[in-house]
């Protein structure tokens, strides 16, 4: 029997050969992955995965409905703490930024289909017992466990990356989970303009739209029982046979005709976690990074808080002008789905930098103009929400691609927990700047701030000493050795 062994990505093409029944070929996992490549597995792969970017995007757009609800409206709960707006969007970011730590040590010992599973269940029981809640308190304290369960979202994003190949990552992806956050956005604003219309009673108006915006999560777990396990999971906790048999799964749903029909997965070597902290810390804050790093970082907040903070005070900016609140957020909803598919243009056509210098100029220019209510009319402000709405998401979508791909293969993750970090600190902040008050002068003064964020971040975005656009690993290995 012939054994022929590919160590890695850059051994492939010395270290396969023969597809015949009597060979079997020892294959290194990122080496299988991407000799299965693309197909109907994945597609599908990407919609199991991809729903529960829906489900945290439609968690994160009614807080912009529930909290006017509840807190001034006229089903109003009552309440002895002060700020309870900024409690109800704070301690859910609160709750992401937690739960992104505690999913991911789960994800880690009992596998990520584990973690992702829990953290929709925590989702959906804690989101449907918020219609429950007979004070603010308790409806903060159920709002926390939600929020500790979007924070198990990673699990999903961690899931799907390690079933695709390193040639299907990227652009793909980074624009499957645009579009599929996008589309949770535009289900949370058209479920509250339904139920605005078709229940008259303001007490069970906002029970049912928390019981609607959980119903996705409690749906996605109806999808589990065909949802496999990572196989590089599989692989490092000893179950080489389990990860072997979702390879296989994998080739067959894709047609993968030469693929081997003997193969091995070459068991990994013994990862050393000394130092490996350190090391993606010298990386991050080397001589080459830091400045890059900083950037970054300063880019996931403002971004990530500007579009957090554009979301929540929408409804509300509207709302106290006495026009339609949910035709100005759906429409301004729905123009994210252009805005991705334009960076997906732009990042090719102007390289990653520019299309987030481009994102955030267009984006602080709507902003500006959005905040300018008392000389526009109405259709000029839905226009510049919708300008500045598909500009501070197509951004997004940017720095998703840039992030990754301006740092080597072991730091890369790190770099991205970076910015989800950053930017769940950012929408606590914003929690505060949106819902503090609910008069249009107060809206107005958020609106100017974020504004004045995404006016910052394109002259940071100017100032990042590197342009990923068209270069290899190797040459950004090479660049920051």
């Amino acid at each position: 029997m012939t054994l022929t062994v590919a160590e890695d990505e850059e051994e492939e093409e010395e270290g396969l050969h023969g597809h015949g029944h009597g060979s079997m070929e020892v294959l290194a996992l990122p080496v299988a992955l991407d000799r299965v490549g693309w197909g109907p597995f994945h597609w599908k792969f990407v919609v199991q995965c991809g729903l529960s970017w829906s489900c945290d995007m439609i968690e994160i757009a009614l807080l912009s409905f529930l909290i006017p609800m509840v807190i001034s409206g006229p089903a109003a709960l009552p309440s002895s703490t002060p700020s309870p707006g900024f409690l109800l969007g704070g301690v859910t970011f609160a709750g992401e930024l937690l739960g992104s730590l505690l999913f991911g040590v789960v994800s880690d010992l009992k596998g990520r289909r584990i973690g992702y599973l829990a953290s929709t269940a925590l989702i959906a029981l804690a989101g449907l017992l918020c219609a429950a809640s007979q004070n603010v308190e308790t409806l903060v304290a159920l709002r926390f466990f939600v929020g500790l369960g979007l924070g198990g979202v990673t699990c999903a994003f961690t899931l799907l990356s390690e079933v695709v190949g390193s040639a299907h990552r990227g652009k793909r992806i980074i624009l499957s989970m645009g579009l599929l956050w996008t589309a949770g956005g535009v289900f949370a604003t058209g479920a509250a303009w339904a139920l605005d219309a078709l229940i008259p009673d303001p007490n069970w108006q906002w029970r049912a739209l928390v019981m609607v915006s959980a119903a996705p999560s409690l749906l996605l777990l109806l999808l589990f029982p065909w949802l496999v396990e990572s196989p590089r999971f599989h692989l490092g906790a000893g179950k080489r046979q389990a990860a072997e048999e979702t390879v296989r799964k994998i080739a067959l749903a894709n047609r993968a005709s030469a693929f081997p029909r003997n193969f091995r997965l070459r068991e990994p070597s013994a990862p050393s976690s000394r130092g490996e902290g350190a090391t993606i810390a010298r990386v991050l804050f080397g001589e080459d990074l830091w400045p890059t790093t900083l950037i970054l970082a300063s880019l996931w907040f403002l971004n990530m808080g500007s579009y957090y903070g554009i979301c929540f005070v929408t409804p509300i900016y509207f709302k106290a002008q006495h026009d339609n609140e949910y035709v100005a957020a759906f429409v301004s909803s729905v123009s994210e789905v252009p805005g991705i598919l334009a960076v997906s243009w732009a990042a090719d056509g102007v390289g990653r930098r520019g299309a987030l210098i481009a994102g955030y100029s267009v984006c602080a220019v709507a902003t500006a103009l959005l905040s300018l209510s008392a000389y526009l009319p109405y259709a000029a402000l839905v226009t510049s929400a919708v300008f500045s709405r598909a500009s501070a998401m197509a951004s997004i979508m940017a720095l998703y691609l840039y992030t990754p791909e301006v740092y080597p293969t072991q730091a890369r993750n790190a770099a991205l927990g970076l910015g989800s970090a950053c930017s769940r600190v950012a929408g606590i902040l914003v929690s505060y700047l949106s819902f503090r008050s609910e008069t249009l002068a107060s809206a107005v003064a958020a609106i100017a701030v974020y504004a004045a964020s995404v006016a910052v971040s394109a002259v940071l975005a100017f100032l990042l000493p590197i342009e990923t656009k068209g270069r290899s690993s190797d040459a950004l290995r090479t660049t920051t050795a």
